[in-house]
């Protein structure tokens, strides 16, 4: 799978004054700009969707005020517009010119923007090596009044139609294959200032809990979807999980409100890696790593033995049982030698088809041996540890 570069890490507009200067700094026209005689776009190059493309601004306050939407000059609390931008790589300018990359800003905006009900401005970049696509889009749906929104999810499915309208034009370097917007080594919890004192008088909160115990079942070699991560909260720790659409919401089983009401919290609030998408991606990624072992492992075989380990080439004979040890919460278990697994003689048509063959009988097993290590555990506070 590929994604293109969509970058929405842009602070809103959010008075008269900010939408205006966004506008004009998009279409060349701040007076910097024109005194420095720095050229951004021209009138080929710039379009809107849904308005007048030279009177966006005053466009989308008439239709926010058509919605009871209110806004003032000197307001800095309402977001009135979104910015967003798309972009290629330059070693791609000799198949990018300036029309194709509207073309594609006009089918992106069309698909996520106006489709969707909000009024969107556009304009493509001409002034730096890379080409780029920067828009301005209203927070006031035309039809319904309410706002935009863009979250993670949306934020992959807009990465992935770029990838694709690029691959059509052959613009392989503007295309990566990882969502670079989801890197686990970069990524955050989303500590609250609460949290943050309790954690400095050394008190767990129940967040936190949820984060250990999520953690621990994604990691889980016996959870290979995301079904199987949601089973084990519930069965090992009594953490029930509510999935709705693309949303995913986790009940701590001891931790109740004033009203005496246990507590759920959205796998958003507790960070990038605890969302539907986030949980999809660790595994993913788990799976990626343990079938990268076993790769490594055949062809460490193949080679002691002298047999010829090119993919796909020659015979793999693999006699030996295969012996694999599962950690399970601190407890290691040699797995069954019943899942040792022969195939002498045999063909294989790739390392992938090796993998596959070997996966199924080591998942049984690991699953039986983990059903007998320890009965379901509850979520605790540290203090009760």
């Amino acid at each position: 799978m590929s994604y293109g570069n969509v970058n929405i890490k842009y602070k809103p507009c959010k008075s008269v004054g900010q939408l205006k200067s966004a506008e004009k700094y998009m279409l060349g026209k701040r007076h910097d700009q024109i005194k420095a005689g720095v050229v951004k776009t021209s009138p080929d190059l710039y379009s809107a969707l849904g308005c007048n493309r030279d009177n966006f601004s005053n466009n989308i306050l008439v239709t926010r005020k058509l919605h009871d939407k209110s806004y003032d000059k000197n307001k800095t609390d309402d977001v009135i517009a979104h910015k967003m931008s798309i972009s290629f790589h330059p070693n791609d300018n000799h198949k990018l010119n300036y029309r194709m990359a509207f073309e594609i800003a006009r089918q992106f905006a069309e698909k996520f923007i106006a489709e969707k009900g909000h009024e969107v401005l556009f304009a493509v970049h001409t002034d730096t090596p890379h080409k780029h696509v920067h828009f301005l889009v209203s927070n006031c749906n035309v039809n319904t009044g309410k706002a935009y929104r863009r979250n993670k999810k949306d934020l992959w499915d807009m990465s992935k139609f770029l990838a694709e309208l690029c691959l059509e034009r052959g613009l392989e370097n503007s295309v990566r294959e990882e969502f670079y917007n989801l890197d686990k080594e970069k990524q955050r919890d989303k500590i609250t200032l609460p949290e943050k004192k309790m954690a400095e008088r050394g008190v767990e909160t129940f967040k936190e809990e949820l984060r250990e115990v999520v953690r621990e079942e994604v990691a889980n070699p016996v959870n290979r979807t995301f079904d199987d991560v949601v089973r084990s909260l519930r069965e090992n720790y009594n953490v029930e999980c509510r999935v709705a659409g693309n949303t995913i919401s986790y009940r701590h089983p001891e931790y109740k409100n004033k009203n005496n009401e246990l507590v759920s919290v959205r796998g958003s609030r507790l960070g990038d890696a605890f969302t539907w998408k986030g949980i999809e991606d660790g595994i993913i990624k788990k799976l990626n790593t343990r079938q990268s072992e076993y790769i490594s492992d055949a062809d460490s075989r193949t080679a002691t033995a002298g047999i010829n380990s090119e993919r796909g080439i020659g015979q793999i004979v693999f006699a030996d049982s295969l012996n694999q040890r599962a950690e399970h919460r601190g407890q290691r278990e040699q797995v069954s030698n019943n899942s040792a697994v022969r195939d002498i003689g045999q063909n294989l048509r790739s390392v992938d088809s090796f993998y596959e063959r070997y996966r199924k009988p080591v998942e049984n097993d690991e699953r039986e041996s983990i059903k007998t290590i320890e009965p379901p555990k509850r979520v605790r506070s540290k203090g009760a540890r």
